[in-house]
């Protein structure tokens, strides 16, 4: 890809995550007027996890053999139609005759297209060239904090001054800006590729030995599934936590949850700046510690200020290990293999927020204490990160030969 082709690149996942953003924050709040029920939310929103712990894994074959441009824009178009159906809904229908059973229709619809455009996206982004990938990546996250931050916040102003509906219908349109950025990609090469059909199988085993069989993969797997893990979290319980624990509108919600992305946006600020100059594992490590440290902080959080602060921590480290992530993956993995490889790290981070929407969605605790709790899981996980990590340097510092002394 071309230089002039990054811009289209950056507007499409400013774009992509923006309507993503606004999707999440929107249908919490609808999910809560329809039922009343803070568990409810997770409930719904679990039903991404499942598609791409249960589906994903298949999909990514296909993903590797089909031309990646052409499956973003289906996949974008998918999630803006979902999106739409979900608007006209609550357009017509009062938030006491929506069935829930029509949530989770349109939910699944708006994940499958998410399972189809995200792994196009980082195996488009990938393309930018082996040379400037950790920079590429870096400044692709700090697109993706600003869209992140435009959609929660837009979200939030939509609830009063449009309500579920028109807020839903803007969302759809920044699926469809991400479609139009697509068309602007100076790409050198998006043919098929050429694979035997017959072995649907074996492509899809070498892709699981790939992603398992790669130290570096094994330890970037594992902080990427506690890092979502902390999102989804704040996902399924930020809601209720605004509004039963710390008393706030839907307006102030909005902006809690944008702070997540806010300190998102700082630690991609910032990682863009020194990512070529540190090892990435330094800002796996740290971010993995310090994320379950900002989650137990954020339950103790009695006033909008406070909940602002740490939740902004979360995003911080959360995009530590991120950027970490991201990069070691697209740097281990050859583009043929992107989208096996990448749907494989999305069932298992699927398979954590799965673990977490169901501890809030059954939870007899509270917001806070869920929090609290889920803080502790995480400084497990967090253990179990560093712990690879350390191998790691371990086996690498055995493996080099010493210089033989003169």
């Amino acid at each position: 890809m071309q230089r002039l082709g990054y811009l289209p690149l950056y507007s499409m996942l400013f774009a992509m995550q923006c309507a993503r953003s606004m999707f999440i924050v929107l249908i919490s709040w609808f999910t809560l007027e329809i039922t009343g029920n803070v568990t409810s939310v997770g409930k719904v929103l679990i039903c991404w996890q499942l598609l791409a712990f249960t589906v994903g894994p298949f999909l990514g074959p296909h993903l590797d053999r089909l031309p990646r441009r052409h499956l973003f824009v289906f996949g974008e178009t998918l999630h803006a139609v979902g999106v739409l159906l979900l608007s006209l809904v609550a357009v017509c229908l009062s938030p006491i005759d929506i069935p829930i059973a029509a949530l989770y229709v349109c939910a699944c619809l708006i994940s499958l297209g998410s399972l189809l455009s995200y792994p196009c996206s980082q195996a488009l982004l990938q393309r930018t060239g082996k040379d400037m990938l950790a920079r590429a990546v870096a400044f692709s996250l700090l697109c993706i904090q600003l869209g992140n931050i435009v959609g929660a916040a837009l979200a939030g102003l939509c609830l009063p001054l449009t309500g579920v509906g028109g807020g839903l219908t803007i969302c759809a349109v920044w699926s469809f800006v991400a479609v139009a950025s697509t068309w602007l990609l100076k790409l050198d090469n998006d043919r098929c590729v050429r694979m035997p059909r017959a072995n649907h199988g074996l492509l899809l085993l070498a892709g699981v030995v790939s992603t398992v069989g790669n130290p570096r993969l094994r330890a970037s797997l594992c902080a990427l599934m506690l890092a979502y893990a902390s999102a989804h979290a704040s996902n399924a319980l930020l809601a209720g936590f605004a509004r039963d624990d710390l008393k706030l509108t839907g307006e102030l919600y909005g902006w809690i949850a944008a702070m997540y992305s806010g300190g998102g946006l700082l630690g991609s600020a910032v990682l863009a700046r020194f990512i070529d100059k540190l090892d990435a594992s330094v800002f796996m490590t740290v971010g993995s510690v310090l994320v379950s440290l900002a989650t137990a902080l954020l339950s103790t959080a009695h006033t909008f200020a406070e909940a602002m602060l740490w939740q902004g921590l979360i995003g911080l480290s959360f995009m530590m290990i991120r950027v970490a992530g991201d990069v070691a993956v697209l740097k281990a993995v050859p583009n043929r293999m992107v989208g096996r490889v990448r749907s494989n790290i999305e069932a298992g981070i699927g398979l954590a927020a799965i673990a977490v929407y169901l501890i809030a969605s059954f939870s007899n605790l509270g917001a806070r204490h869920t929090f609290l709790g889920l803080s502790g899981l995480f400084a497990c996980a967090a253990i179990a990160v560093v712990s690879l990590e350390r191998g790691q340097l371990r086996a690498a510092a055995t493996s080099t030969p010493r210089q033989p002394r003169r």
